[in-house]
């Protein structure tokens, strides 16, 4: 996008400038920030503890090389995430403006504090941009949602084949009830005589019959909601990128279209101006001429009456000198 292009080199620079002084001129903010680099150093576990003047130039390096990263946009959420986190002790270590007790000072360095405190706001903003793109926790949330949806729905699966099997079950006892109606004395016989007999297979095959469908779903069960999962993790990320491939260009094609439109309007319209300006300059050119042939044919009138009726015209001019 041309917005984070631009964006971009403009959050860097004050970075990349200031890593540059900070390097050309060391011991003058190692002045600076000699208070709290000497809380640093004490806190620092038992070993050799870096100089402050290593520390600087640490600070400075990471200024100038993630902020040329940020500028260029090359793994812009990291080096936005790095700058800002040189960025605190920056601040506390070189703008301490309630320990300044001239009030221009205090001012000044206050506003120094606030203005890294807005692009602290800017750094944050720019390490979470994910331009358009899912974050991982959105993945991670979308795949829970995913895995949870296929299980719910290998859940009524089952329990609709179930369902079905306790229909058809329902069915076959009425069938069995029509025929006991209907053959029941012969029925109630065979039934004392081999009663026991059917009790013994209905429990060993019923049994059977349970386990089955119960390893059934335990087998396939998991397989199914991981294939469910897979799929969604496989071609999920595929329709998102295609989404914001292809999208950009339909916005382009669009606008390209739009302002062929708007050149076509705009040239139809000239045109129109022009051809009525054109019409306009013919119409009064043929109304001049109009107007001579009036003219002209009026003064043969008057001439003619003038030699016809000299009396008459005489005593009208005197009348109406204008005439």
């Amino acid at each position: 996008m041309l917005l984070r292009r631009i964006a971009r080199p403009l959050l860097a620079g004050i970075f990349i400038t200031g890593g540059i002084a900070a390097l050309r001129d060391p011991k003058g903010h190692e002045q600076a920030a000699r208070p709290v680099l000497d809380k640093v150093t004490e806190l620092a576990p038992t070993g050799q503890p870096l100089s402050p003047l290593t520390m600087i130039r640490i600070d400075a390096g990471v200024k100038i090389g993630f902020g040329s990263l940020l500028a260029i946009g090359k793994f812009p959420r990291l080096s936005a995430a790095a700058l800002a986190t040189s960025l605190v002790p920056t601040t506390a270590a070189g703008h301490r403006f309630w320990e300044i007790d001239d009030p221009d000072r205090r001012r000044a360095e206050q506003i120094h504090f606030t203005k890294n405190l807005g692009l602290l706001g800017g750094l944050m903003l720019a390490a979470a941009d994910t331009e358009g793109k899912p974050s991982l926790a959105w993945k991670a949330r979308r795949a829970g949602h995913t895995s949870a949806a296929a299980a719910e729905l290998f859940h009524r699966d089952v329990t609709d084949n179930l369902n079905h099997l306790g229909k058809r079950v329902g069915d076959l006892g009425g069938q069995v009830t029509d025929a006991a109606h209907r053959y029941g004395p012969k029925a109630v016989e065979l039934g004392r005589d081999y009663g026991g007999q059917a009790a013994e297979v209905a429990t060993k095959y019923g049994t059977q019959a349970a386990d089955a469908v119960t390893e059934a779903a335990n087998k396939y069960g998991p397989k199914a909601a991981d294939a469910v999962t897979d799929a969604a993790n496989k071609y999920g990320p595929k329709a998102v990128d295609a989404a914001n491939k292809y999208g950009p260009k339909a916005v382009d094609a669009a606008s390209r279209a739009g302002g062929r439109l708007a050149e076509n309007t705009e040239r139809l319209r000239a045109e129109t101006e022009k051809r009525g300006a054109k019409k306009a300059k013919e119409a009064r050119k043929a109304g001049k001429q109009a107007r001579k042939r009036a003219d002209k044919r009026l003064a043969k009138a008057t001439k003619a009456a003038d030699k016809r009726f000299p009396t008459a015209t005489k005593k009208a001019r005197k009348a109406a000198p204008s005439w």
